[in-house]
């Protein structure tokens, strides 16, 4: 119990600096909405060569909105860890009496929740007035936060295992990057997954990819009981094989600390 009293504590107070902090807010903001403008643009322009059908106009701008929405929402995890080992502050950190990826979880969660609840409201506004149309009806629209929040806490979890990389790699931006672009591919960040080959869309069915940005962002445009809640039991799946890895690299990690003398 005092556990958890201590990462709620955590979580509130990462909620509180991310409030504080609206300057950054409202950066993501402008970086959130120019993506939605150029990408739906580009998506018009490829859908017009390609003759694709899969989504009327405004539906793609909701289709891209909801992906961006969780894809920029999400902390950069991943550089705190790599700075904790650069510092050297990491050796100061695993001696308090709060588990050090716990603690590094509950922060994230708490900036994850004030991001997604701001740029959640500006993302279904703009899209709201730039498409004069809401493609979803309640269900879907609950549908939506909550598969966002299960997609992000994912996210979180796939970019603290990034991050424990640094162990090894020191620096984990170039992993980063191709985790990034292998998400932005298999996820359908852009271009829906159904007008993949075959061959693609099954293996993006294999990989978190889909569930935490295409497939649930389909699904909320496309709502049916049964399947959403598959989409939500292979979210949870993925993220009890993230903690899974996390553990297993985590405590390799910690071994060569030890070696080392760290």
């Amino acid at each position: 119990m005092n556990s958890l009293k201590k990462h709620l504590a955590i979580f509130n107070l990462s909620a509180r600096q991310a409030i504080c902090n609206y300057q950054l807010l409202v950066g993501l903001s402008i970086f959130l909405v120019t993506c939605l403008v150029i990408f739906a643009n580009l998506w018009k322009l490829v859908a017009t060569k390609t003759g694709m059908q899969t989504y009327e106009p405004s539906q793609l701008l909701w289709y891209i909105a909801l992906n961006e929405w969780v894809i920029v929402s999400l902390p950069r995890t991943h550089e705190n860890i790599e700075q904790d080992l650069r510092s050297g502050k990491l050796a100061y950190l695993l001696s308090r009496p709060i588990s050090y990826l716990g603690s590094l979880f509950s922060e994230a969660c708490g900036t994850l929740f004030v991001n997604l609840s701001f740029l959640g409201a500006v993302t279904f506004i703009f899209t709201w007035f730039a498409t004069a149309s809401l493609p979803f009806g309640l269900e879907g629209f609950f549908l939506a936060i909550i598969l966002a929040v299960l997609a992000g806490i994912v996210g979180i979890i796939f970019n603290i295992l990034l991050g424990l990389s640094a162990f090894w790699l020191g620096e984990v931006d170039p992993l980063y990057w191709v985790w990034e672009k292998l998400l932005f591919m298999f996820g359908g960040l852009i271009l829906p997954l159904t007008i993949y080959p075959i061959w693609m869309q099954t293996f993006a069915s294999y990989t978190p990819f889909a569930a935490i940005l295409g497939a649930r962002s389909a699904q909320a445009l496309d709502y049916s009981p049964s399947i959403s809640m598959f989409l939500a039991a292979i979210l949870l799946a993925w993220a009890a094989i993230g903690v899974l890895a996390i553990n297993i690299v985590y405590r390799r990690g910690l071994r060569i600390l030890t070696i080392e003398g760290g």
